[in-house]
């Protein structure tokens, strides 16, 4: 496909039926000078430009449903961007589910720091996460453009109902196409493809709205990132000022070397995990980011829950190989549809298992097998056609190998549509993701304790992707206490 007829392609699939023509004669650069001058970019740079605003971020990922309405993280920001630099500092102060807590960093297109009282700590992690927002800022998008030297013109493309110039460049994860209305000068979206560590990759789009003056410079007054068609982040702007560079905090940058890599979030990293025994026929396997277990019954091994990607998989099939040698038939039982939870379906799919999970997952799971991985085809992209989604729906309670295994639904107020499972032989509670705090009392806590009483099981032992092996004497202790007058 050529970038041409990939940029109409995605026009169509944002969901504006206009199409792209071919535009000679036109010069990027030109371009791209003129937007930065219509925005007032160049007249700015000898000052700091502060602005205030709040992000609301969606976070289905990690919701109580895999659809509508979505739990969302309101972030109040304060920023600051040196136009001459490139440089942008930004102060947040987040709220999520009954949580708050602050960060600060500071960074441009080649590297990012996390700011701890006077001093910059270097974060691969914090790189990869700023390389997603920071297009967010209109002003730090030219900023990075204008320091290109291979952009070009691609076309012209109806976007939001008026015909767009298109620009292209090679960004730090590939292609980016730049949107400029030709009226106006002004950016109207920024659009690219990013690897997606559960659905391949993703169509992003920066979109750039109401644009507002400030002094003889001009800025949006909101800007927003759209996955998929899908609205993730809405950015609304509150104050916005120039202040002399004198008056603003540092914008200094350390030296450096190179361009700083984009490191995977910790909780994704998947590395090789670490077994830790119930029993013979039991064990947890844990990395930093999540545990599992793994347990032989009856010939067959079942695998709770499967969580980070493909490499994870490979990891724990090496173990089950170690721990359990022969050929198994492989159960995976999927507890909980949080997106990190599940991104090692596909490679259990693609490896013949059966998946067994809530009924209400049966949608979202068979959507997650079916995604096409274009950008970087894994296992089940590479096998689609010779294998298939088995799954085994839960409404209340399943016996598995015999009544060995007992996986049954939690359906508390904050846990429905989640599972626990019970390994009989050895009295473990796999707890999912519902047992996380053993230090005070949680709803969670009270609702897997309730569920566990509902369906009559004994459990000795209790494990959870948080929450390391232990005695279920705590958690009863802490459902107790908080359910005491």
């Amino acid at each position: 496909m050529t970038p041409f007829i990939l940029i109409a392609a995605m026009i169509a699939a944002s969901g504006d039926s206009g199409s792209c023509r071919k535009v000679p004669g036109l010069d990027a650069n030109a371009l791209l000078r003129r937007a930065a001058a219509r925005t007032g970019l160049p007249r700015s740079r000898g000052s700091v430009l502060a602005v205030s605003g709040y992000d609301v971020r969606d976070h289905a990922f990690e919701s109580d449903r895999m659809y509508p309405p979505s739990l969302e993280e309101v972030v109040k920001i304060e920023e600051w961007f040196d136009p001459a630099t490139g440089v942008e500092r930004t102060v947040s102060h987040s709220t999520l589910g009954g949580y708050e807590f602050d960060g600060q960093t500071l960074g441009d297109a080649h590297a990012s720091y996390v700011v701890h009282d006077t001093s910059l700590i270097p974060s691969e992690e914090t790189h990869g996460g700023i390389y997603q927002m920071r297009p967010l800022n209109a002003w730090a998008m030219l900023d990075d453009w204008l320091a290109s030297s291979d952009a070009r013109v691609e076309g012209e493309c109806d976007y939001r109902d008026y015909p767009r110039i298109v620009l292209s460049r090679r960004g730090a994860r590939g292609t980016e196409r730049l949107f400029l209305d030709p009226k106006s000068g002004y950016p109207t979206k920024l659009d690219r493809v990013e690897p997606h560590y559960l659905w391949g990759q993703v169509h992003v789009e920066f979109v750039y709205s109401t644009w507002q003056r400030i002094g003889s410079a001009h800025y949006p007054g909101a800007s927003f990132r759209v996955e998929d068609g899908n609205t993730v982040v809405s950015r609304a702007y509150g104050a916005r000022r120039f202040v002399a560079r004198d008056s603003a905090p540092s914008m200094m940058l350390p030296g450096r070397a190179g361009e700083m890599a984009m490191a995977t979030p910790a909780f994704l990293a998947q590395r090789t995990p670490d077994t830790i025994r119930v029993s013979a026929t039991t064990f947890v396997l844990r990395n930093r980011g999540y545990a599992e277990t793994v347990a032989l019954m009856r010939d067959t091994v079942f695998v709770f829950d499967a969580t980070q990607g493909e490499e994870r998989v490979r990891h724990d099939s090496a173990w089950i190989g170690t721990l359990f040698p022969g050929r198994h038939p492989i159960v995976v039982v999927v507890t909980d549809l949080a997106w990190p939870h599940v991104a090692g379906v596909r490679a259990w799919v693609a490896r013949g298992a059966t998946i067994v999970s809530h009924r209400a997952a049966r949608g979202f799971l068979t959507k997650v097998v079916n995604r096409r991985w274009t950008l970087a085809p894994d296992q089940l992209e590479r096998e689609r056609g010779r294998v298939a989604l088995h799954f085994r729906a839960v409404d209340q309670v399943l016996d598995l190998a015999g009544g060995d295994i007992r996986v049954f639904a939690i359906d508390g107020a904050a846990s429905e549509a989640a599972l626990a499972a019970f390994v009989a032989p050895d009295r473990f509670l796999w707890a999912s993701d519902f047992i996380q705090d053993l230090g005070s009392p949680t709803q969670y806590v009270d609702e897997v304790v309730a569920a566990v009483r509902r369906v009559g099981v004994s459990p000795t032992r209790v494990a959870a992707e948080h929450t390391p092996l232990g005695g279920w004497e705590r958690v009863v202790s802490l459902a107790e206490h908080a359910q005491a007058p």
